[in-house]
């Protein structure tokens, strides 16, 4: 009787060691995922927090562009060759290439 005591004893010990090892193979399974979730999600914001700074950039160049396009010294060109204005009291000579 005290041999079946002792297998008893046994088999909850090794049933315990196998709950336990279960138990941590998939604790570590879990974090093994979340871990790689996480990088993959750091790898993202990396390649978002790029994107983000080469689009302000992107920005600033083209408010820049804006600022010169208003500027008057470029609205008075563009009024004087596209548009054909002049200020009061210019006068404009235009030459023309003779027709053959």
């Amino acid at each position: 009787m005290a041999r079946e005591v002792k297998q008893q004893g046994k088999k909850r010990i090794n049933l315990g060691r196998v709950l336990l090892l279960v138990l941590i193979a998939w604790v570590g399974f879990a974090f093994a995922r979340n871990a790689a979730a996480n990088y993959k999600l750091r790898r993202e914001i990396e390649a978002l927090e790029k994107r983000i700074a080469v689009l302000e950039m992107r920005r600033e160049d083209l408010e820049r562009e804006i600022e010169e396009w208003l500027s008057p010294e470029n609205v008075e060109k563009v009024a004087r060759e596209q548009l054909g204005l002049v200020k009061p009291g210019e006068v404009v000579y235009r030459l023309s290439e003779p027709v053959d």
